[in-house]
């Protein structure tokens, strides 16, 4: 079995035209981006083997993870679709023109694209693949959202993509471990690139979500 380990939210990056758009002072806006992303989360991961796929941008410029459809992104109601507006405590941080978005489209596309061709040749060398969707979480930024208390660590796991002998795998080690945790809560489901959401391509493909909450590694 091949795993591919995504890494979207840990880049702290934005390219330079980002803050012609920037609504807040450029020091309030670096706090936000640092708590919001999902800083020294690939450090967790780093003894794990298979291949790596890490975004470039932080997610405030551009959310990889988010539907390119707003109008299927339940996210996009609070300001926080592909391209952000909002801040996670509600904080009107951005504002962008058409051409703006294009870019941002542009780095969207690419960067799925690539995660496409990645995911094919994995499935050509093995039909198993396993996708480690690789993210870390704060009490406070969740509790904007959902009811604490919050565990140790969130699993996230999608129906038709799971595997109940790999999760229990990694439940045996969480709890070795003495960590608290929760399937689907606070944040639920699993990161399944688009060709095979689509089903353009096949393969026997799992995919679960390990949210580290930052009180374990920060």
């Amino acid at each position: 079995m091949n795993t591919l380990l995504h890494i979207p939210h840990a880049s702290l990056k934005v390219p330079s035209f980002f803050y012609d758009g920037l609504t807040i002072p450029k020091e309030v806006f670096h706090k936000y981006n640092l708590k919001m992303s999902d800083v020294g989360v690939e450090e967790l991961f780093k003894e794990v083997k298979g291949k790596r796929i890490k975004a470039k941008y932080s997610r405030l410029f551009c959310d990889v993870e988010r539907f390119r459809d707003d109008k299927k992104e339940v996210m996009s109601k609070y300001g926080e679709g592909i391209i952000y507006t909002n801040l996670y405590d509600g904080t009107f941080f951005h504002c962008h023109h058409q051409e703006y978005k294009e870019k941002v489209l542009k780095y969207y596309d690419e960067y799925h694209k690539n995660i496409d061709q990645e995911v094919e040749n994995l499935l050509k060398e093995d039909q198993d693949l396993l996708i480690l969707d690789c993210h870390s979480f704060s009490d406070e930024m969740a509790s904007y959202f959902f009811k604490p208390p919050f565990p140790d660590i969130c699993i996230g796991v999608e129906k038709e993509y799971y595997n109940e002998k790999i999760l229990e795998k990694i439940l045996l080690e969480i709890n070795k471990r003495d960590y608290s945790y929760k399937i689907n809560y606070p944040y639920c489901g699993s990161f399944v690139p688009n060709i095979i959401y689509s089903g353009k391509l096949k393969g026997n493909v799992t995919s679960i979500m390990i949210e580290v909450n930052k009180r374990v590694y920060l």
